[in-house]
């Protein structure tokens, strides 16, 4: 699929969380995915908006995990993906 994304807005590919044996519900699951969330010290940029600039497809980042709790979730591919806005990417590893 082809995409645009558009302004000021980052696309990130969080890390594979391992998927638990046991059946748990979506509650349960949102609490599990925020405390992984404290552990990711860097993220794969995927894409980004036609207003960022310092940042590009494949640079690997830092943000604050109170960002990352109120990101957006998106699928792309089939993949779940993440948006957030350049302002809150903190560090950028080239």
């Amino acid at each position: 699929m082809k995409y645009t994304v558009r302004g000021p807005r980052v696309i990130l590919t969080p890390p594979v969380i391992k998927q638990s044996v046991i059946e748990v519900d979506d509650k349960l699951k949102r609490e599990l995915m925020e405390k992984e969330m404290k552990k990711w010290s860097n993220l794969t940029v995927l894409a980004v908006g036609d207003e960022v600039v310092g940042i590009e497809a494949g640079d690997e980042v830092y943000v604050n995990p109170i960002f990352l709790h109120n990101a957006e979730r998106i699928e792309i591919d089939g993949v779940e993906r993440m948006i957030l806005r350049a302002a809150d990417i903190s560090i950028v590893w080239k």
